[in-house]
């Protein structure tokens, strides 16, 4: 189980900077180490979540339909689960197990300052990555690729170095590239009552 603090020490190691400690963790401030990793964590965090759609951080659920919103050319308007860092698929609920995706655009409603789903899907759900941020929860292969994220911003402002951060930046890639090909190695069949779904085209 990674905890913050280990997860910083790992991408300071990329970049061949001295580890913190507990105590100047705690402290937030007083250590540029510090204050660099906890400036530029989140960004690297979501950055991580969006790159790939992570078991872990997998949610399938219904989404809630809006009435307070005219989806123009589309037939439903749906709520935006605000805990999700990127959208995997909306279908039918039998499909959403399936690799396809139904028809659908995320919209902005200016009135509301709010954005929503629409699609032609009735009862729509959708699979999302959400915005997990407990690092004892996460699995060792995102540890990794969040690291050498993590690791490409802080080069630059720890070590004045581009280079550094250009080459951790491939370094993120592959390790992403790796989680794919795990979980296609080791993927499960899908459920055997899951059906096609008529909206089996690519995303509006």
């Amino acid at each position: 189980m990674a905890e913050q603090l280990d997860v910083i020490n790992l991408a300071l190691s990329h970049i061949a900077q001295t580890p913190i400690t507990a105590v100047q963790l705690a402290a937030l401030t007083g250590n540029v180490q510090v204050e660099a990793a906890l400036r530029l964590w989140e960004y690297a965090r979501e950055e991580t979540l969006r790159a790939y759609n992570w078991g872990f951080a997998k949610v399938q659920q219904a989404l809630v339909i809006t009435t307070d919103y005219d989806p123009a050319v589309y037939a439903y308007a749906y709520v935006y689960p605000t805990d999700c860092v990127a959208i995997r698929k909306v279908n039918v609920q039998a499909s959403i197990d399936n690799t396809i995706s139904g028809k659908y655009k995320t919209v902005y409603d200016k009135e509301k300052s709010l954005q929503r789903i629409v699609t032609d899907i009735e009862d729509a759900y959708i699979e999302y990555t959400y915005d997990h941020d407990t690092p004892t929860l996460w699995d060792s292969a995102f540890v990794v690729a969040f690291a050498y994220r993590l690791a490409a911003e802080l080069a630059k402002p720890l070590n004045g170095d581009d280079k550094q951060a250009e080459d951790k930046g491939k370094l993120f890639d592959i390790a992403i590239s790796e989680a794919k090909r795990y979980d296609s190695d080791n993927k499960n069949e899908p459920h055997e009552g899951n059906t096609k779904s008529n909206y089996a085209e690519a995303r509006g």
